[in-house]
């Protein structure tokens, strides 16, 4: 659903609300309904007591999808937001394969924790993302900060994965 925002043409001609183009106004929109309906899914499958392994696996795809595509994003609509960062960037997605690929050998799947870094990078890149699309200039001064809370949270769950014999993936932190 997000990708046709990638592939229609940025025309700065063509401008909807709030100043922006046509593929960012989609995105935007998409992004917002992704991360709405992504939370509301997990919340009521909880409320409704309708928790399902196959539920679980395939939010952790949709998340591992998702995070890739928001790089992408950023290098295609907004790239001056994370200018001289892009190393750190790729060196981030690099950690989030590695961790993936960790658990993929050491456990035969790939764990998705709900770490509280997981939830905080989560959240903030969510609405850091928001930010970016409305108002580049401000996003840029914070994308440090989500530099260190992503780091912060892939460092920690690659550390779970290497020093723990089994995944809980409800584990809260390290330190659980």
């Amino acid at each position: 659903m997000i990708i046709p925002a990638f592939v229609m043409a940025d025309d700065p001609e063509n401008v909807f609300l709030f100043g922006l183009s046509q593929s960012r106004m989609t995105f935007l929109a998409m992004f917002i309904v992704i991360g709405i309906t992504d939370k509301l899914d997990g919340v009521l499958a909880r409320y409704l007591d309708q928790c399902t392994p196959l539920g679980a696996k395939l939010d952790t795809i949709a998340d591992m999808v998702f995070y890739p595509l928001i790089a992408l994003w950023l290098y295609r609509f907004e790239s001056q937001v994370a200018d001289g960062w892009w190393l750190w960037i790729f060196i981030l997605l690099g950690l989030f394969f590695i961790k993936m690929g960790v658990g993929k050998i050491k456990f035969g799947y790939i764990p998705a924790f709900h770490t509280i870094g997981a939830k905080t990078f989560s959240a903030s890149l969510y609405f850091f993302m928001i930010i970016a699309i409305l108002r580049p200039e401000i996003a840029s001064q914070l994308f440090p900060f989500m530099c260190v809370i992503g780091y912060a949270n892939q460092l920690e769950e690659t550390y779970i994965l290497f020093t723990r014999d089994s995944v809980d993936e409800n584990i809260r932190s390290v330190f659980s």
